[in-house]
């Protein structure tokens, strides 16, 4: 079960770098998500988040990577993921943001019900 969890996320990092918006959409769990940013938790529900995603102001990273990236599985319908990820603006900015994302079964899919995203630090320019 785990392997196909990190085949999950592998896919979901791809779709991120490629701005695959309905790809990414449909991720999220059918009844919304919870977002935490700078510690405020936020539920939005799927018309929230159709809106976020699907709209003009989420832009998509030019590099996505997972980094040090765990998968727990949580009874038979729930997987917590727990690292961090490397987020790379068109501009060249790359930050390091910290990650916790708890996942639930939907229909036999893996569906994001909370995601906890902070910025940790910002990085330099490889040299």
């Amino acid at each position: 079960m785990t392997r196909a969890l990190d085949d999950w996320f592998a896919a979901y990092a791809a779709e991120l770098e490629a701005g695959d918006r309905p790809a990414i959409l449909a991720r999220y769990h059918p009844e919304g998500a919870w977002m935490v940013r700078k510690g405020v938790p936020r539920l939005l529900d799927f018309a929230a988040l159709t809106e976020r995603y699907l709209g003009a102001a989420w832009q998509p990273p030019a590099r996505f990577a997972w980094a040090d990236l765990r998968i727990e599985l949580v009874g038979s319908a729930g997987a917590l993921a727990v690292g961090q990820f490397v987020w790379e603006r068109a501009n060249g900015r790359r930050e390091l943001i910290s990650y916790t994302g708890l996942l639930l079964r939907v229909e036999e899919a893996w569906k994001i019900r909370l995601e906890d995203e902070n910025l940790a630090e910002i990085l330099r320019p490889p040299s």
